[in-house]
């Protein structure tokens, strides 16, 4: 890992500020008592915006009313809602309405607001909505300068259990040490995941059990220089399999019951072309799990 994408991962941990981009939705009600349990933990500022975009809101039709019943004000409107659908305590809440198409509203507030973690609800087969952040979830992932979690499941407490999908690379290692560092008292399970080609024709053969052993060490070696804590090191149960990653870790998460997956990447590699690119199934659309996409930076060559 470079020095420029360890001082990053310092600079997160615990994150000062989340940002939660919301479209109100139904579902969006999850990732709002997600973000809302992750800022009592970590003891941060929790900032919500939605965006208004085209012909805004459907709001009551105004006109008939009383001289004194003015036309409803959209910004208010929002706000009140989300902070009637906050549950618990939130003493560093912050909601930020804004008209404007999703992405720039999100981006510029992220930058203004110089958040630290970004968190989105996301649908079973989709993003959230057919407006809004629905839109633009693919833009975003590419140009947000923060780590993105999202958030699917409906919050049952902290998060216990996490799978971190690797694949050797060093952001996939900024996104083990970062899981370890955000979440220190979680179990964790650590996958590779890759299609093996020919397999079948390997099995049971000398060839195939020397390739074996050189996935597992290769995997011993990277958990080894990984900077974990000790009691940590104990609680990691690491996974070499033979499958699409995605298929592979949504069969995880079913069975184990992962409430986490993780996946530090950089754009242009080929680990987040699978969590969010292209048009076959990713990662982010199958893992059963909430999925947190760490934002590494590209090692300088």
């Amino acid at each position: 890992m470079t020095q420029h994408m360890m001082d990053q991962s310092a600079t997160l941990v615990p994150p000062r500020k989340i940002l939660l981009a919301t479209d109100l939705s139904g579902r969006g009600d999850r990732a709002l008592d997600r973000a809302t349990q992750l800022a009592g933990q970590w003891d941060a500022e929790l900032t919500v915006v939605h965006a208004i975009e085209g012909a805004g809101l459907d709001l009551p039709e105004h006109k008939g009313l009383p001289s004194w019943r003015g036309p409803p004000d959209p910004v208010a409107y929002v706000e009140r809602q989300i902070r009637e659908d906050v549950r618990g305590p939130c003493p560093r809440l912050r909601v930020i309405v804004e008209e404007g198409p999703a992405i720039q509203v999100i981006l510029a507030t992220m930058e203004r607001e110089a958040a630290d973690l970004v968190v989105i609800g996301l649908g079973r087969n989709r993003a959230f909505g057919i407006g809004g952040v629905g839109r633009t979830v693919h833009e975003l992932f590419r140009r947000s300068p923060a780590s993105v979690l999202v958030v699917k499941r409906r919050p049952n407490g902290p998060y216990q259990h996490l799978l971190v999908g690797v694949d050797f690379s060093p952001e996939s290692r900024c996104g083990l040490e970062m899981a370890g560092r955000l979440l220190p008292d979680a179990a964790m399970a650590v996958m590779h995941a890759y299609e093996l080609p020919y397999r079948g024709y390997m099995l049971d053969t000398p060839l195939g059990r020397d390739f074996g052993e050189l996935e597992s060490s290769t995997l011993r070696r990277f958990l080894d220089e990984a900077d974990l804590r000790p009691e940590q090191r104990q609680r990691i149960f690491p996974l070499i399999e033979h499958g699409p990653p995605e298929a592979m870790i949504a069969a995880y998460v079913m069975e184990r019951g992962a409430d986490l997956t993780v996946i530090g990447a950089h754009e242009r590699r080929l680990l987040f072309h699978m969590v969010i690119g292209g048009n076959g199934p990713r990662i982010i659309d199958t893992a059963p799990s909430d999925v947190l996409v760490v934002r590494a930076e590209r090692p300088q060559d």
